[in-house]
This record gives structure tokens, C-alpha cells and sequence, in this order.
């Protein structure tokens, strides 16, 4: 973790410095006014910090009485080996679940996929097919070969929990002057949307009308302020 910048940094000063500046921006994007209720980060005492992130379905343990029905199509759904999505933030409003990613710099945004086993390989391949089929997605290639390979695995994670009845959405952080250097700083909101707009063209998707299962958000990290 960066101290005083970076996406992971941030997060962890807005949620304990900043967070009803965070949870108004959010439930504005959402137009909901709902409670948020963020769920505490588990423990890895690997890390400095002692904490970890939310990884794959996990965060359902606990929390949803059929977990076990939902670990078992989650093996045939997803490799059981290598790492599977790691969530900056989770969250519920009512019945829904929001599943959060952060960025301040801009290359976070785009990575290729890292899955090296022909089995793993083979097996995104189709649940990314599926996903993609099911978001009515224009690429004619598949996800697994995109350079928005990060954002393509968590569409796919949404299209997994939709198909075992969870209400479940995407909220993306970018945060603004977050990682307060001169190389790859998002210095605005309008930079970020393009990024986004960037990343969903090149999984030929409409961000407009992924509105339904993705939304954005933009602190300030120089000026926050009740909105």
C-alpha cells in the first residue's frame, strides 16, 4: 500500500476519514438513498496492514444461507486454483450487493489475463462466452484475449451471481488526483469516463446501456466535499 496515494490507500482514508462523502456520491450515482452497510474487511495477517480483500464468492459465506449451493456452481463456474477476483470494497443496500473496485492511476485499468493452465484457461473461456452472450457484447473474440481482461472477469462475476438469483452490481472508484504523481494521475472525472468508455468499447459494450450493472463514481482526493 502506497502511503498518502494509490487506489488502496485512498479507499482506506475515505471509508475512515471521508465516508459520508463516499456513501453520498454512491447512493447519487445509484439514485438510491438507502442505507449502505460495508462489510468489514477480513483478516490476513500475511499483510502489513493485517488485513486482506474479498476475494471470489467469499464474502456470501456468512451471509447468505445457500452458500453451499453457491460454492458448488461457483467450482464448475470459475478455477478453483490460481486467484480469483479480489474486491477493493463490498457493500449491501437492502438486497443488493455491490461489489467495488478502485483505481487512481491509470494503467490500473488494464491488464491481460494471467491464467496459465490449459484446464483454468479453457474454463474462463466459456464462462466468459456465456457472459458475453448474455451482455449481448458486439466482440466477436473472446474476453480471455482483451486487455480489459480484469473488468471482463468481473462482468462475468455479475452474470454468475444473476444466474444464482443474487442481486448483484459493479461500482467503479476512480479516484481523482489519487495518486498524486505526474505519470498516469487521473486529474479529472471526464478522464476517467473516458477510460471507462475505452475499456467497455473494447468489450464491445455500450456504456450507456451498462448502466443497469455498473456505476461510477469520482472523489476528489484534494477537495472532498458533502455533495
Amino acid at each position: 500500500m502506497g502511503l498518502g496515494y494509490g487506489s488502496e490507500f485512498q479507499l482506506m482514508r475515505f471509508l475512515g476519514h471521508h465516508r459520508n462523502y463516499l456513501n453520498r456520491i454512491i447512493q447519487n450515482a445509484l439514485n438510491n438513498e438507502g442505507a449502505i452497510e460495508w462489510l468489514d474487511f477480513p483478516v490476513n495477517e500475511n499483510r502489513c496492514s493485517g488485513d486482506g480483500e474479498w476475494t471470489g464468492i467469499e464474502c456470501f459465506k456468512g451471509n447468505r444461507d445457500d452458500y453451499n449451493d453457491i460454492k458448488d456452481k461457483w467450482r464448475d463456474f470459475w478455477p478453483q486454483r490460481g486467484n480469483p477476483m479480489n474486491w477493493d470494497g463490498v457493500f449491501k443496500i437492502g438486497d443488493i450487493w455491490f461489489f467495488v473496485e478502485a483505481k487512481a492511476h491509470r494503467e490500473e485499468s488494464f491488464q491481460k489475463c494471467g491464467a496459465s493452465s490449459v484446464s483454468s484457461i479453457e474454463q474462463i473461456k466459456k464462462s466468459l462466452q456465456d457472459t458475453q452472450q448474455w451482455f449481448k457484447s458486439t466482440s466477436s473474440t473472446n474476453w480471455i484475449d482483451s486487455n480489459c481482461y480484469q473488468l471482463a472477469n468481473r462482468l462475468a462475476f455479475l452474470y454468475f451471481c444473476n444466474q444464482c438469483g443474487i442481486k448483484a452490481k459493479l461500482i467503479y472508484i476512480g479516484f481523482v488526483n489519487g495518486y498524486r504523481r505526474k505519470n498516469g494521475e487521473v486529474l479529472s472525472a471526464d478522464e476517467w469516463m473516458k477510460i471507462w468508455e475505452e475499456e467497455m468499447e473494447s468489450l464491445g459494450l455500450d456504456i450507456k446501456e451498462m448502466s443497469p450493472y455498473i456505476s461510477f463514481v469520482h472523489p476528489d482526493c484534494v477537495n472532498p466535499q458533502i455533495v
